[in-house]
């Protein structure tokens, strides 16, 4: 099963085109995946098999006359908050259960008018402000690597379902971590692009924390999906004009890295450390020479002024404006956001600030000293249970030290302060759980080709197996 499920759509694409494979016939076989992982894994928030299989038919009948498209027949996940004119978007709430797009999301136009065959919606948490994928609405996602444990989120739907064969490509969203936190719980490829690389959402230009971005489970999907979803559209005045990646990539001869494996947090699990050290290893052997540098970063003040920022921006507002009534239906998280709204009012102002401290400190320590990336973990732990409630538990312990539950263990929040940083979670390999690890490539404001750069050659230097020689084996929970 593993020949075809696991295709990634570079190789897809090929044998479509030399005719070993038709997108009717893969379009079932990725059915069938799709169906059986909603009893175990439950990433899917909607299956639209029947769309999918016209749009197949389409495909192939565009290989037949020599018409195809960039992306012809490859099947691609959406997250549920992305809009999809017709399919439903909830947000994961009870509250908002009968709300259907009116029309797409730019980057959906986009995937449609390459070919993209979207079919299968993915689960995310309520209103995408949770660091893992559970609700009232959908239930909890569990991780196809191990099912005890946490996809992430607020993409995590979007994560097992790639992890579970479901597609070859999907759509993640991030404004703390969204994609980076459930690519490297996943075991996938993910790109936080700079605010203003993709078309963003009529009505999100102002919130510079939060942008779109590909998941994919190998690095060249992630080229060939990024340079599908970039550049203008006629509905957002955000853009910046496109530019294509490259597809192909040199080695790292005397590119000079940074790293710092976790901010200076004493909290990081040994299992991350060590696999984060055999990627940086495998960079040098690509040519790079690669140091630590100093970085020390209040991480329970970065999440907390990341999260006012976003409260003042859009959040506050939105849940104040749920009834009393509506309220019990809330999942205990955004339950929890709603009562923080009431409790003190905000400002935008210190993310500004504080995202100024800290690019500073990186043109001190990093951009200034000649390193052309830097690289850090994505999380301190991957024991993070796939139910794990914030509210019920405000602190985990993560090796013998107290974090916040809501955004104290992950690594992300940073860069979405630094919005204009790009930023690519790449996988490294597996933790002692039999959950995935991963690491976020770094590059200075809008150097997107950078951070590919490094990407391709961690990809070749092989130091993670991940979907090359190690899947996921989907049994029964833990």
């Amino acid at each position: 099963m593993q020949d075809t499920t696991y295709l990634s759509a570079t190789d897809l694409l090929a044998r479509f085109r030399d005719g070993s494979l038709n997108p009717v016939d893969y379009f079932e076989v990725l059915a069938v995946a799709a169906e059986r992982q909603q009893a175990t894994i439950n990433s899917a928030a909607g299956l639209f098999l029947e769309q999918g299989r016209a749009m197949a038919h389409e495909s192939r009948r565009r290989y037949a006359e020599g018409t195809a498209r960039p992306l012809e027949g490859v099947p691609v996940i959406i997250k549920e908050e992305t809009s999809v004119k017709g399919w439903p978007r909830p947000l994961a709430s009870l509250v908002f259960k009968d709300v259907v797009a009116v029309e797409n999301h730019p980057i959906v136009d986009k995937l449609l008018d390459a070919g993209a065959i979207p079919y299968f919606q993915a689960t995310n948490p309520e209103f995408c402000v949770l660091g893992h994928t559970w609700s009232k609405m959908y239930g909890v996602t569990r991780n196809p690597w191990s099912q005890a444990y946490s996809v992430g989120g607020s993409s995590g739907g979007s994560g097992a379902a790639l992890a579970a064969g479901v597609a070859p490509l999907a759509t993640g969203s991030d404004m703390a971590g969204s994609i980076r936190i459930p690519a490297s719980l996943c075991g996938m490829y993910g790109y936080k692009p700079p605010f203003g690389r993709l078309a963003c959402a009529p009505g999100d230009e102002y919130m510079v924390q939060a942008v779109e971005g590909p998941m994919t489970r190998s690095f060249d999907d992630l080229v060939l999906m990024q340079n599908v979803l970039s550049g203008p559209h006629p509905a957002s005045f955000t853009t910046l004009p496109y530019t294509a990646l490259p597809t192909e990539y040199g080695d790292l001869s005397g590119m000079r890295i940074a790293y710092s494996p976790a901010f200076g947090h004493p909290a990081l699990e040994s299992d991350i450390e060590h696999n984060l050290q055999q990627a940086l290893d495998g960079l040098r052997r690509r040519g790079a020479i690669v140091e630590e540098v100093d970085l020390r970063w209040d991480l329970d003040e970065i999440g907390k002024v990341l999260l006012d920022g976003l409260r003042a921006l859009f959040v506050d507002e939105f849940m104040t404006d749920i009834s009393d009534v509506d309220a019990e239906k809330l999942s205990s998280y955004t339950a929890h956001l709603r009562q923080q709204a009431s409790d003190y009012q905000p400002s935008i102002m210190p993310s500004a600030a504080l995202g100024q401290k800290l690019h500073r400190d990186m043109q001190e320590k990093v951009w200034g000293k000649g390193y052309s990336a830097f690289i850090c973990a994505s999380m301190l732990t991957t024991d993070l249970p796939a139910d794990q409630d914030p509210v019920a538990q405000p602190s985990l312990n993560v090796g013998g030290h107290q974090v916040d539950a809501f955004l104290g263990w992950v690594l992300t929040p940073p860069f979405n302060l630094l919005n204009r940083y790009p930023v690519l979670a790449a996988p490294t390999g597996l933790s002692k759980l039999g959950v995935p690890t991963g690491m976020q490539i770094v590059a200075n404001a809008y150097d997107d080709e950078t951070v590919f750069r490094v990407a391709s050659n961690h990809a070749q230097a092989g130091t993670s197996r991940l979907f090359i020689e190690q899947f996921p084996v989907m049994g029964q929970k833990a």
